[in-house]
């Protein structure tokens, strides 16, 4: 149902805008980070939790935007969920100045879970400032998956080191407010092109000091991008 509704908005709010492109991303990674906390490292401690991740993304030249986005997942022995698959939509501005704004929907749903479910919804807002930095700020009020609201604040920034080498740096800060939990993630990593695809290795760390799932780790991820029209 929640597929369904976010759809249809989206496609509401396109109007009539009928050109557009559509996009795939592929992404093989050693470890399915979200926010610095492993989503397929299971019951176990190791550092190396492969990911395969796959996108399809659609763009009115209007601005507005939707897409899905899934990957495997692994929560534990006692955990049948498998696979994730989020579904997001919005409006994105961008301007020469450098200045963007963002707003948009996500919803993250897990195929395998137990019938009480984690599929919640986000709802997003972003700026993207003539630095190349970019802000983003979440908020879900999720009664079953979060027993109330939660929220991140998360920034992204790329500093280019010169021969198609950039240093890229993440950091945000999540709170779950009702159950009175929050930390910080930090992320360092450089990137480089390889011919149609794209080498990343970097290290994220969290201050969580109870989660093996969010010790610090290393991360390599190889990721093309394929425009199919």
């Amino acid at each position: 149902m929640r597929r369904s509704v976010l759809f249809l908005a989206l496609t509401a709010f396109a109007g009539s805008a009928s050109a557009g492109s559509m996009s795939t991303t592929i992404t093989a990674a050693s470890d399915y980070l979200f926010d610095g906390i492993s989503q397929t490292q299971g019951d176990g401690d190791s550092n190396f939790n492969p990911a395969l991740q796959i996108s399809l993304d659609y763009e009115w030249e209007n601005g507005f935007y939707f897409g899905a986005w899934g990957s495997n997942v692994d929560f534990g022995d006692d955990d049948d969920a498998d696979i994730e698959i989020d579904y997001y939509g919005g409006y994105a501005r961008e301007y020469e100045s450098g200045w963007g704004w963002n707003v948009g929907i996500l919803a993250y749903t897990y195929l395998g879970a137990p019938s009480s479910g984690y599929d919640y919804e986000e709802y997003t807002v972003g700026v993207t400032f003539p630095t190349g930095t970019e802000l983003a700020f979440f908020y879900s009020d999720d009664d079953d998956v979060f027993d109330g609201e939660a929220y991140r604040l998360k920034g992204n920034h790329s500093i280019d080191l010169g021969n198609d080498f950039s240093l890229d740096l993440e950091a945000s800060y999540t709170d779950y407010v009702d159950f009175d939990e929050e930390y910080f993630h930090g992320q360092v990593g450089v990137s480089h092109p390889l011919g149609p695809f794209t080498a990343y290795l970097g290290y994220s760390d969290t201050d969580l000091n109870d989660s093996p799932n969010a010790d610090g780790r290393f991360l390599f991820t190889l990721s093309t991008t394929i425009d199919l029209f």
